[in-house]
């Protein structure tokens, strides 16, 4: 008897812990609101716009990357260099990585600006859970790119994250 009263509470326990922890954890966000604030990934440098938030972990300076909440969009920023072709082309490379995945649907050609009116390529997309889109940029030998998806963009949405777009620079360029 005493030992079905302590498999049932040991029951208990790790139940609780399997059901609460993962509520707990989205009952605390822990993103940083990091609107305004500036980011350098390498030789490209942004501000964050209103509304952006960061999760822990998700900045990788060394790597050149960087995942921000946008609204409710995911936005990557990704930077490397030295890249020796156009903006066209890495657009052109990166639609390619989004086609072979599993739900993605390619729908139109998207303007895209960074800051001193450096001019990029870009495409619209549709996944199976919402939308998004990629803009290219290539400045100084250096690439950059945003990808951003949601399960929603609106207007709001796709301002801030044009804003972002239109901070992009090259330091030294």
């Amino acid at each position: 008897m005493r030992s079905l009263s302590i498999s049932t509470l040991v029951s208990a326990i790790v139940l609780l812990f399997a059901l609460g922890v993962p509520l707990f954890n989205k009952a605390i966000n822990p993103s940083q609101d990091v609107a305004g604030e500036s980011f350098e990934l390498g030789r490209v440098e942004f501000t964050a716009p209103e509304t952006a938030l960061l999760r822990p972990g998700l900045f990788r300076p060394e790597a050149g990357q960087i995942e921000l909440t946008v609204g409710r969009a995911t936005v990557n920023v990704n930077a490397a260099g030295p890249y020796h072709y156009d903006a066209e082309y890495l657009a052109g490379e990166v639609t390619r990585l989004l086609e072979a995945r599993p739900g993605v649907n390619i729908t139109e050609a998207r303007e895209c600006v960074a800051a001193n009116d450096v001019q990029g390529a870009g495409s619209n997309f549709v996944i199976e859970d919402g939308t998004g889109f990629i803009c290219a940029f290539v400045e100084d030998n250096v690439r950059f790119e945003v990808s951003v998806s949601g399960d929603t963009l609106d207007t709001a949405t796709v301002v801030h994250i044009e804003e972002l777009m239109g901070t992009l620079s090259v330091k030294g360029s």
